[in-house]
């Protein structure tokens, strides 16, 4: 079996790892979000844009190390990654930031697919594009191929819009602590914030 996370908004609260960073220093990229969401800027020119603004903020690789290294884990996350390991393989795949990603891949994640940071002189240059948002599904596509999975050995785990093209090819899908326009659209809504829920999900399919 292939389990698949989403990683912000499942191993975190917060949706957004880049927005951690926002947050933290006051940066507001609500421009670039707006282009992005009219498709006037792709994936990558928005992680580009993103890191040019933290850049412009005297923002370096500690600072970003230090915020996301601190950013609280969901609970029950060791447990119930330590749980799947015993059914299968684990898969990271997120939009999110493969800093926090390699953080919780200690638990024992076998697959992380994320979005980076091109760093120069510990500077934050460029983004590095892995996970395009809106095309999750090439990535687990290429995933299962892999690993030779078909569609009934994968179960998938999101929270937003962004993780439906891959509940679309899953055996079982998952929201957890979903938004609203997902919640009806899954095998299975998790709405407490404990990813032991997940367990008791599996212990009985």
């Amino acid at each position: 079996m292939l389990i698949v996370f989403d990683m912000d908004g499942v191993f975190i609260e917060e949706r957004s790892s880049w927005k951690i960073i926002h947050k933290a220093f006051g940066i507001d990229n609500s421009d670039i979000v707006e282009l992005y969401k009219k498709g006037l800027i792709n994936d990558k020119e928005f992680l580009d844009r993103d890191i040019e603004r933290w850049r412009n903020n005297g923002i370096k690789r500690k600072d970003i190390e230090k915020i996301l290294y601190s950013v609280p884990i969901t609970n029950g996350a060791e447990e119930c990654i330590k749980f799947l390991k015993r059914i299968g393989k684990i898969a990271i795949i997120s939009g999110g930031i493969d800093i926090l990603a390699k953080r919780i891949a200690k638990f024992g994640i076998d697959y992380i697919y994320a979005n980076g940071i091109e760093f120069k002189n510990e500077i934050p240059w460029k983004g590095i594009l892995r996970v395009p948002l809106k095309e999750k599904n090439k990535i687990l596509e290429n995933l299962m191929k892999k690993l030779g999975k078909e569609r009934e050995e994968v179960v998938v785990i999101g929270d937003t819009k962004y993780d439906l093209c891959m509940f679309k090819i899953a055996g079982i899908s998952i929201a957890f602590n979903p938004t609203e326009e997902i919640a009806n659209k899954t095998d299975y809504v998790i709405k407490k914030r404990d990813l032991n829920e997940l367990i008791h999900i599996f212990e009985n399919y």
